[in-house]
């Protein structure tokens, strides 16, 4: 890869507080290569967006320097940028989960710097989800998948906390079976080509890739990130019993298989849920229903390794 004019944008408390080195060998090695390398390291939630928005025109590559929800801070800025001036997206990884690096072979940071100095770019679809945040309508984009439902409540009980002690295997189970004590399932209201579906449901979970949860879920068997499709599923209500018996099947993805999911493909899928039921993406609660998925299909490229 020629000379690239690069902007990392850091969270420097990402992996217990690895970032702010692992952004000091960044810079050094990709300005060794020639790149031009400017930093900017987020100082709350939301920062990297609004970094990007305002840096990310005048640079070819923006990096995002930390775990998936930094990754997503900055696919958000980059998704606010008009398409023809749209920077290709990096991502260094450094935080809990890193399921982006990990759904792109960008796991290793060795292999994440390698591939920003010299890889390639490939052609992604990006999930927009139009929701309700503090009583306003709102906009958010996501890599991996959106999902309602459980999912939510396991972020929910798979806190910093957790991340920190049980590490990226065991974290997400420990949250999982936390949440169990305190999740009931919303009435949902589901429409999607041309169908509609109303019950209680378990679960909704619309994907563009097939892991979550630092990669030991396989949620969307079978997703591919460039297709123009999401894989959509809709699991149908289960007791707490029945959910213990069915987590190895949920972590393998062999829950489709279950008579009480729904696994289809669509490009777009409307929520509703009584009471309201949170939102999340990509790892983070962004939100809650009614909320109106969307697949944009080609509309972000990601630095991948050559």
């Amino acid at each position: 890869m020629a000379a690239k004019r690069i902007l990392l944008i850091a969270n420097p408390a990402s992996g217990r507080h690895r970032g702010e080195r692992r952004l000091a060998q960044a810079e050094e090695h990709l300005a060794s290569l020639g790149h031009t390398v400017t930093a900017e390291l987020t100082e709350s939630a939301g920062h990297a967006t609004l970094l990007t928005k305002s840096n990310a025109p005048d640079f070819e590559i923006v990096a995002a320097l930390g775990g998936d929800g930094t990754v997503n801070e900055v696919t958000n800025g980059l998704m606010a940028i008009e398409p023809g001036k749209r920077p290709a997206l990096a991502t260094l990884p450094v935080g809990t989960g890193n399921d982006v690096a990990l759904t792109f072979g960008l796991a290793h940071f060795k292999t994440a710097i390698d591939a920003l100095a010299n890889g390639n770019t490939r052609t992604l679809d990006i999930i927009r989800v139009q929701l309700v945040r503090d009583g306003e309508s709102v906009t958010r984009h996501a890599l991996l998948f959106v999902a309602a439902g459980f999912a939510a409540e396991v972020i929910r009980k798979t806190g910093p906390r957790v991340k920190r002690i049980f590490g990226r295997r065991f974290s997400y189970s420990v949250g999982l079976f936390r949440a169990l004590a305190s999740f009931r399932a919303p009435e949902f209201t589901v429409k999607w080509n041309g169908q509609e579906k109303q019950e209680m449901m378990f679960q909704i979970c619309a994907g563009n890739t097939e892991f979550a949860g630092g990669g030991v879920m396989r949620l969307s068997p079978s997703a591919q990130p460039d297709d123009g499709l999401l894989d959509i599923s809709l699991v149908g209500a289960l007791g707490r019993l029945q959910i213990v018996r069915r987590f190895p099947s949920i972590l393998s993805g062999r829950y489709v298989e279950d008579k009480r999911v729904d696994y289809f493909t669509g490009k777009r899928l409307e929520i509703d849920a009584v009471p309201p039921a949170e939102i999340q993406a990509d790892g983070d609660i962004i939100g809650t229903t009614p909320a109106a998925i969307e697949l944009l299909p080609g509309a972000l490229r990601l630095v991948t390794p050559e």
